[in-house]
């Protein structure tokens, strides 16, 4: 086997003997081609039997995208389930195959990242909380082309850094669209070659140019006849819906199978991958970098002081939530949520100041600016005090109202937002990789959430103290906007209750659950267990 060096300057590829390539070398002169590749020839598109295989597979995985994940469902995430399950584990297995073919050997750094994306994908076929899969969709996306990258050794450095914003940029857009259309010439070349080839896609065209004409004649002839119409409406009514289905995925499935294939094949040929590097991305940085040292410390400074004003003037009711006590003239609500949301806003505040002195103050070479990396460290000790004491008033509100979805979501995010801080304190001491770092700081923290299953674990909460009687009452209704996870825990009450009235609520929300016909794809095991076991 020979291997020729990619026109970009690529790692090699192999060229197998015989290949045909497509298309013809020519010159880029469309403008909006990236500076780097003008005036370069475009990288020709080698070929074997195995990619036009998996340029079908591809397809395949775009059908199976289109069905069981169905990118509208974005709109009511609920409805995602078992089926991003299948899909994931069928792109995988798709991707995984396709490496090896290819002779491409995964470093053993990348299946970390691949179980990574496996757990986030399992989670669609246990849980049914909406807002969760709507953002753990998303997720499971990133780390899935960041996956590929890793495995396939397109990164612009070997392990995950700094250059992962670019990393999956590449993944997601550049080398996708690059690479958009090799998969229909892969398969228009395949099938040039061989006359079995021809005759199985001109069978294919002709069922697609057949269905139409079908559709109208037998419209007409329904029509001219009343049994004739019976017959075909007895044995059409779901295979007429189904069929319509199938051919509306058509189309988009087509699209998302190009761009899945441009994925992989861009990925194991090193086409278009190598259109910048890494010293593209640091003086592309470097030229950002305009705010001088002076100006940053200034703002940083500023800001501390504020800070200091503030706890100075709050010195006596700033930790009196760590104490159980509230301020006099004040309800409990009113005093946790007082300030909270300020607080929280200030968090941000000052994650953006932080991050944009890293990113845009001028760099006076290797060692960082002193003055810089004190005012960097207060100003992330002060918030995270202020991250302790909003957070103390949420479990003051919590601990006399009770949970709800909003509420463990705000906790969750101030405590990200600690683990953040508390990381970037590090950083300023250690030689951190801060990239790194903080990527699996959310991810852990972000399957931690999902995993933890929140509407059970506040139906159980919100249940378990109404029983105890430390909570006045329990709102079946916000309960039920998730009533699979919070079925177990309401029938546990129904069941203890001699209070008729509740009794007779738990009926009226809980009674006919289960009743209703959900497409296998959008099933869970948390929904499945709930049809078991109805009240």
């Amino acid at each position: 086997m020979h291997m020729e060096p990619n026109h970009e300057g690529a790692a090699s590829v192999p060229q197998t003997t015989g290949a045909p390539i497509l298309p013809a070398e020519r010159v880029y002169q469309d403008p909006s081609v990236p500076a780097g590749l003008k005036g370069k020839k475009e990288p020709s598109i080698p070929f074997t039997g195995v990619d036009a295989c998996f340029a079908i597979l591809a397809l395949v995985c775009g059908y199976l995208f289109v069905w069981l994940v169905n990118p509208l469902a974005l709109l009511a995430p609920y409805s995602l389930g078992v089926g991003v399950t299948i899909f994931a584990a069928c792109f995988y297995t798709t991707a995984l195959l396709y490496m090896r073919k290819q002779k491409i050997s995964p470093p053993k750094s990348s299946y970390g990242w691949l179980g990574l994306s496996m757990v986030s994908a399992l989670y669609f076929a246990l849980f049914s909380n909406g807002v969760l899969k709507f953002f753990n969709l998303f997720f499971c996306m990133i780390v899935t082309v960041y996956w590929i990258a890793a495995a396939c050794g397109s990164r612009l450095e070997p392990s995950l850094g700094r250059f992962v914003v670019p990393d999956l940029l590449d993944q997601l857009f550049r080398i996708p669209f690059s690479n958009f259309s090799c998969g229909p010439k892969i398969l228009r070349g395949a099938a040039g070659k061989s006359r079995r080839s021809k005759n199985a896609l001109a069978a294919v065209l002709g069922i697609l140019v057949a269905i139409p004409l079908v559709m109208v004649v037998g419209t007409l002839l329904t029509r001219a006849d009343q049994t004739f119409a019976r017959m075909v409406q007895e044995m059409t009514v779901e295979f007429g819906e189904r069929l319509l289905e199938f051919l509306l995925r058509l189309l988009p499935a087509a699209l998302v199978g190009c761009y899945f294939f441009g994925m992989f094949y861009g990925n194991l040929q090193k086409r278009f991958v190598a259109v910048r590097g890494k010293e593209d991305v640091e003086k592309a940085r470097e030229k950002r970098r305009k705010l001088p040292p002076a100006m940053t410390v200034t703002v940083l400074a500023l800001l501390t002081g504020v800070y200091l004003l503030f706890f100075g003037a709050q010195a006596a009711t700033l930790f009196s939530a760590f104490a159980g006590v509230r301020p006099e003239g004040l309800t409990y609500a009113e005093y946790a949520r007082q300030g909270f949301f300020e607080l929280c806003g200030v968090a941000m505040i000052n994650l953006a100041v932080l991050g944009g002195v890293r990113l845009f103050t001028v760099k006076k070479g290797e060692k960082p600016v002193r003055p810089l990396v004190v005012f960097s460290v207060l100003l992330s000790a002060e918030t995270l005090l202020l991250i302790v004491t909003a957070l103390s008033k949420m479990v003051l509100y919590i601990q006399q109202y009770g949970l709800t979805l909003l509420r463990v979501y705000t906790s969750w995010f101030m405590v990200l937002l600690f683990i953040v801080f508390a990381i970037v304190i590090v950083a300023q001491f250690r030689r951190v990789n801060l990239a790194k770092a903080l990527v699996l700081a959310f991810s852990i923290c972000f399957l931690l959430l999902c995993y933890s299953n929140v509407d059970g674990l506040i139906a159980r909460y919100n249940i378990g103290r109404y029983q105890a009687g430390t909570l006045d009452s329990v709102d079946l209704e916000a309960l039920y906007a998730t009533p699979e996870a919070s079925l177990p825990y309401v029938k546990e009450l129904y069941q203890e209750t001699d209070d008729p009235a509740l009794r007779a609520e738990i009926r009226n929300y809980w009674g006919g659950f289960g009743q209703y016909d959900v497409p296998f794809h959008e099933q869970n095991l948390e929904h499945f267990l709930a049809q078991e076991n109805t009240i």
